[in-house]
């Protein structure tokens, strides 16, 4: 019996290969839209689950949260014009602190 890489078991199964596309996706819009983002709020924001209309970042804290969802408006924009038209919100939550 071969052994696989986790890469290739996820790309096996078609769920697990949409659930880590769309990971890999929103890491890399954070990635893209991140110059929007204050420098010492980026390393406090992760990327959350991503969909074809609605976009969820992972805030360290509330007022991380807060400022995050002052700046929605600008993120969205910028998340449209990287390349998700159809992207209609920017949800914000805070991370639970254990996954960090």
């Amino acid at each position: 019996m071969a052994v696989l890489t986790l890469q290739q078991a996820v790309r096996a199964h078609a769920t697990l290969a949409d659930v880590a596309e769309r990971a890999w996706a929103s890491a890399r819009l954070l990635r893209r839209v991140a110059a929007h983002l204050p420098p010492l709020l980026r390393e406090q924001v992760l990327p959350g689950p991503l969909d074809e209309r609605e976009w969820c970042l992972l805030a360290a804290n509330p007022s991380v949260a807060a400022k995050l969802r002052q700046l929605a408006p600008v993120l969205l924009a910028a998340a449209r014009s990287a390349g998700w038209p159809a992207l209609q919100a920017v949800r914000v939550r805070v991370s639970n602190p254990v996954s960090r």
